[in-house]
């Protein structure tokens, strides 16, 4: 019952999920740099131009998905 609680605790600690999300923007924004994208123009683009974003996110998850159905298709047919 203890290992349940300190899970628990865990899993819902705030501060956990403020070092993860800042790990995540360190990783994106180091990305971004070394293709020659400034991280504050990054950040003021994702608050500006939300729905863009999540536009652009629907887009991708579409393509990934027509791309896994396409692969099952293929393999099923040949």
């Amino acid at each position: 019952m203890k290992t349940r609680e300190c899970i628990e605790k865990l899993r819902t600690a705030k501060w956990i999920r403020i070092m993860a999300l800042a790990i995540v923007a360190f990783i994106v924004f180091s990305y971004l740099h070394s293709r020659g994208i400034s991280p504050v123009w990054a950040a003021v683009a994702i608050v500006c131009f939300k729905g863009f974003f999540r536009f652009l996110l629907k887009i991708a998850c579409l393509l990934v998905a027509a791309a896994i159905l396409f692969c099952i298709l293929s393999y099923l047919v040949f």
